[in-house]
């Protein structure tokens, strides 16, 4: 594209700015990247192996032009294949922004935030239960301390095989000094085959796979509440969920929450877009930036689901503590450690687990 631009003179600027663009007094075009790799080390003779992995590598282009059009484009490439992340095409009028094409249902501020700047390595184990990216229609707007979304999807994720669609609201205010307060639902009805789906540890482990003719079939709801405070070097941030679906013809139930809180150690501040070393390693020179997070967590079964399910553990709790070194803008490294606690122990490869540790790394380069 830039050389298309250039070739018919209509390249006005172009540099660096949180990623590469091109533009032109009617266009602009930005291209960003994002590399994950980790290892993920189990205590031996557990019945999970460790193991190393390229967790993404991404290529994300967005732009807009004639001032009122917006796109996103986010292909995600993997070891063997490539999937389409996100892309949208949106048009804005005010504060008032509509996408449509494949794009984030509304709903967790843990899944609305950005990967590059999560402060934990994996995101916390209610996050299973939360909708990712989706095909449909998007209404982002915003109206003083007020902001909001909304939105029609098919519910599954991908492409859908039936007429029922999900619903999915999320208001957000934001009163000043740091805070956020907000909550969400989403509403629809689905009819799938989740035979020998996992549920997974915050380590990504699996600890149950639903039986073979589980299926859901029914209606789903799903309400969450998120609070969050930046101040300086300091975060917090806690949410609550309840998912409430139809399996079988049972109506089953699943809550949990967390509460997160981190503080940068070298005293830059923290920000919804990460932390920006103060003195770069390599650079000034200096040691970069630390920061220090902790997250506790907790996801409860209702009896009705034990039927579905390999493993019944009823409550599983999670304990993380990680330190994250920023060398620069563009490259960090994660190292957290992880304690899943089973209330009712589980069977996992013929050994019965009452809890487990996990040592997590990853290394982070970003443009």
């Amino acid at each position: 594209m830039l050389i298309l631009l250039a070739v018919a003179g209509l390249l006005q600027d172009s540099g660096y700015d949180g990623g590469f663009y091109i533009r032109n007094k009617d266009a602009k075009v930005v291209l960003e990247g994002l590399l994950q790799v980790e290892a993920t080390a189990f205590e031996k003779g557990g019945p999970h192996e460790s193991e190393f992995d390229l967790r993404r590598m991404r290529l994300e282009f967005s732009g807009e032009f004639f001032e009122s059009w917006r796109f996103h484009v986010e292909p995600k490439f993997t070891a063997v294949d490539v999937e389409l992340e996100e892309a949208w095409l949106g048009i804005k009028a005010g504060e008032v922004l509509v996408m449509i094409g494949r794009m984030k249902e509304p709903f967790s501020l843990e899944e609305m935030s950005s990967r590059r700047h999560m402060d934990m390595l994996n995101f916390s184990i209610l996050n299973q239960f939360v909708p990712a990216e989706d095909h449909g229609i998007t209404v982002f707007g915003s109206r003083g301390i007020l902001q909001y979304q909304l939105g029609f999807y098919n519910g599954t994720g991908g492409d859908d095989t039936t007429s029922d669609k999900d619903g999915a609201l999320r208001l957000v205010i934001h009163p000043g000094g740091g805070i956020q307060v907000g909550g969400a639902a989403t509403f629809g009805r689905q009819e799938s085959d989740i035979s020998n789906g996992e549920l997974t540890t915050e380590a990504r482990a699996p600890w149950a796979e639903f039986l073979p003719g589980t299926e859901l079939d029914g209606q789903r709801v799903r309400l969450g509440g998120e609070a969050a405070w930046l101040n300086g070097p300091f975060a917090f941030t806690a949410e609550v969920i309840r998912v409430r679906e139809e399996i079988n013809d049972s109506t089953v139930q699943v809550t949990g929450g967390y509460v997160q809180s981190s503080a940068v150690l070298t005293g830059e501040e923290k920000s919804w877009n990460g932390v920006k070393p103060a003195k770069p390693f390599l650079k000034d020179p200096d040691v970069g930036a630390w920061q220090l997070v902790v997250r506790w967590s907790r996801l409860a079964l209702d009896d009705d689901i034990a039927p579905f399910l390999t493993n019944f553990p009823k409550r599983i709790d999670s304990s993380t503590i990680g330190v994250t070194w920023y060398a620069n803008d563009f490259a960090k490294v994660k190292v957290n450690y992880l304690r899943t606690a089973y209330e009712r122990g589980i069977v996992l490869g013929g050994r019965r687990q009452e809890n487990e540790d996990a040592l997590l790394f990853q290394f982070q380069l970003m443009f």
